[in-house]
């Protein structure tokens, strides 16, 4: 007799299959910039890796220990950015996305008062490109540009009190590389093993509050065995940090997944002792 197939997991086979076939496949290669700063060309270069992992329809292979080769023969999209220092002490930023036939390739370059500020436009800036790439091209008019960089003038300035003084970055959890705080209230976490969070930061007098952004990812709980994080990521309730200021160091209690041998699941949600150093 044959047996009765799940529908909800046919329905989920076929989701996958059809995801497969529609997803394009990115070469994402390595950085270009002449800046004796490797650690935070490192540091820009895994932060695009992961937002690129991020997008919906693109599938992503990582070559960023390698160059990109425009004679290379490749079926996929090929990806890198090219970061260099401006004479006037600003930085310059392009982004290159170049389709395998050749027919369409993409280069978007700006220009940034400040490293920071790269890395806190890295997503959109990423977006725009991939539209582009694929014909919707959405460019936006001087004017909302001026808005956008008005509000998020605005934003800096409101925040400027109570951000400026941890704004920076920060390290100290084992299995962190670093953690960047940006003076807009927003900042990033960059994982020892590659991955990387996109945070919100609110201050209250002494207090701060750190909170994930963005999509569940496994990696974000670096923890825990890496098969309970895979199995628990999607439904774990977003990483937080509660920390107190003093002088240059941050600490307090970090809200994530631990291990917990009086769970069923022998996983749950718990608090870990935590303090941070700014460098």
């Amino acid at each position: 007799m044959q047996s009765k197939k799940n529908p909800a997991l046919k329905t989920i086979i076929l989701f996958l299959a059809v995801f497969a076939l529609s997803a394009e496949t990115v070469d994402f290669f390595a950085t270009v910039s002449s800046s004796k700063d490797s650690n935070m060309i490192k540091m820009t270069t895994d932060l695009f890796f992961a937002q690129f992992q991020a997008v919906d329809g693109y599938s992503v292979n990582d070559r960023r220990n390698e160059n990109y080769n425009p004679s290379a023969e490749t079926r996929n999209i090929s990806f890198y950015a090219e970061i260099q220092e401006d004479t006037d002490g600003g930085w310059l930023c392009t982004l290159n996305a170049i389709k395998a036939d050749g027919k369409q390739n993409v280069s978007s370059t700006k220009k940034y008062d400040t490293y920071y500020k790269i890395l806190l436009d890295a997503k959109p800036s990423l977006e725009n490109l991939l539209k582009n790439l694929s014909g919707n091209i959405q460019l936006p008019s001087s004017q909302e540009t001026q808005n956008q960089e008005n509000r998020e003038q605005q934003t800096s300035y409101a925040n400027e009190n109570s951000i400026e003084a941890i704004a920076g970055t920060w390290t100290g959890e084992p299995l962190i590389e670093k953690i960047l705080i940006l003076r807009g209230g927003r900042g990033f976490v960059i994982f020892k093993n590659g991955a990387s969070m996109n945070i919100s930061i609110t201050v209250q007098g002494n207090s701060i509050k750190i909170r994930q952004n963005g999509k569940p990812n496994a990696s974000f709980f670096p923890e825990i065995p890496r098969q309970e994080a895979l199995k628990n990521a999607a439904t774990a309730a977003p990483v937080e940090w509660n920390m107190t200021l003093s002088g240059n160091t941050l600490s307090g209690k970090k809200t994530t997944l631990v291990e917990n041998k009086n769970s069923p699941e022998g996983i749950s949600q718990g608090e870990i002792e935590v303090s941070w150093t700014k460098r």
